[in-house]
């Protein structure tokens, strides 16, 4: 019985990575808590989708990387949520903004997307693998598709507190001004419980 109820709490991909690996772990990642809720691009700003949103949950059901998922924040309950522990948002899909009958999102092109700001990129030092212990890594600047990330000698940045052993290991140098907020970078750092970098809304979307 007790079995029975952990394996309904788990998620279906986790289950599913069970399931066909036999005795390999499972590993789920914490998810993220940002300071701001972050929403689609065309979605203008946090309050105007807020209030415009009606919880239906096209948007949800369209999204084809589960970077949608319904909030559960009595702030903002059942509407969208975005969150990358199953994947990001690539600048190429607006289906979200096709679909909302409301004008929380609204239409933008692929051409458009790419230039628009939903947050930016935070790195946090301790969690990084290149800084915690001392390995090559360098996901999070190899799968950016706006070049917004680097790896720079970490001596050659100024660090507080202690920094890694070797100055020479590479850790993540953020362009704040190039980041649109996809999440490639999140999805795709290995550290755990949580990512070492992590994408922080914006009240209201800009662009470059």
């Amino acid at each position: 019985m007790m079995i029975g109820a952990l394996a309904l709490a788990l998620p279906m991909e986790a289950l599913a990575q069970k399931a066909e690996g036999g005795l390999v772990p499972i590993h789920i990642r914490e998810q993220t808590r940002r300071n701001l809720p972050l929403v689609p691009a065309g979605s203008l700003s946090v309050d105007n989708f807020i209030t415009r949103c009606t919880a239906c949950g096209l948007c949800i059901s369209k999204c084809p990387e589960n970077v949608l998922r319904p909030s559960t924040s009595l702030a903002s309950l059942l509407q969208p949520t975005m969150s990358f522990e199953r994947g990001w948002c690539r600048p190429e899909c607006t289906l979200c903004s096709e679909v909302c009958p409301t004008g929380a999102i609204t239409r933008v092109t692929p051409e458009q997307k790419t230039a628009i700001r939903i947050g930016h990129a935070v790195w946090m030092k301790d969690f990084c693998l290149p800084y915690s212990e001392g390995t090559d890594c360098g996901n999070c600047a190899r799968h950016c598709p706006g070049a917004a990330i680097k790896m720079v000698r970490a001596g050659d940045l100024e660090f507080t507190g202690k920094g890694p052993a070797d100055p020479m290991i590479r850790v993540p140098l953020i362009d704040e001004n190039r980041c649109i907020g996809c999440g490639a970078c999140e999805h795709y750092c290995p550290s755990e419980p949580m990512a070492a970098i992590y994408i922080e809304g914006h009240p209201r979307q800009n662009e470059h």
